[in-house]
């Protein structure tokens, strides 16, 4: 019987396999608008206006296929990025916290933690803009929410020092937390005094749904060597 060929991922890549899905997804949808001239932003970017009409549909006990369509921008807004500056920001910072998430909780946390917090962003920046026709499009809600989630692990579990790129070297939690905050609260004094081209709401909504989700997490699991990873 001939030896099955086993692929050997560099350790990086296979710890957090779902954070490279979600960055290999993003750049082929991005590559397809790009070569194509396609624009998704319309389509699958969270419109608040079209979300609002959704939620007064649901409150109304009424369900549709625009209804439908709406919530699922939710995520699909999380895929789309308004150029290779935005894409590759958005990028780095989703593999350097999403890996250190995937690292502490797991891979398929991580999954679901990035559609939770991404989608907690998209609601917070509609409901700051309720009849905007301007779609909400790109990762950053999703990415503030693993710095929340990293923010809420750090200053309850006892992590190690933080090695991913692209940090040169590996520092202390709490310095890497320093930065998150740093990073949030110009997203709050943003929000509040510039002009709303970007969607500083859904970092903020991302950054607070994250948080949110490590205080229950530790809660549960005083320490980390009592929540099991899957």
């Amino acid at each position: 019987m001939p030896n099955k060929r086993r692929w050997n991922l560099p350790p990086p890549l296979a710890r957090a396999p779902t954070i490279v899905g979600i960055i290999a997804l993003a750049t082929v949808v991005f590559l397809f608008e790009e070569a194509t001239g396609t624009d998704l932003a319309r389509r699958y970017g969270t419109t608040p206006v079209r979300l609002q009409y959704a939620w007064h549909a649901l409150l109304a006990g009424h369900w549709d296929r625009a209804t439908t369509s709406a919530l699922a921008t939710l995520w699909t807004a999380l895929f789309l990025h308004g150029g290779f500056k935005h894409l590759l920001y958005n990028m780095v910072f989703l593999w350097s916290f999403g890996y250190l998430t995937s690292e502490h909780l797991g891979k398929w946390w991580a999954l679901g933690l990035f559609l939770v917090c991404g989608a907690g962003g998209n609601i917070l920046q509609s409901y700051l803009n309720p009849n905007s026709p301007i779609p909400i499009i790109g990762a950053s809600g999703a990415i503030c929410g693993f710095e929340g989630i990293y923010l809420g692990l750090a200053t309850r579990w006892q992590l190690p020092w933080p090695d991913v790129w692209p940090l040169a070297h590996p520092i202390p939690p709490l310095q890497l937390v320093a930065f998150a905050v740093i990073g949030v609260l110009f997203d709050i004094y943003a929000l509040k005094n510039f002009e709303q081209h970007i969607a500083y709401g859904a970092h903020v909504g991302g950054f607070l749904s994250g948080v949110a989700i490590a205080t229950l997490l530790t809660q549960c699991y005083p320490t980390a060597s009592t929540f099991r990873r899957v």
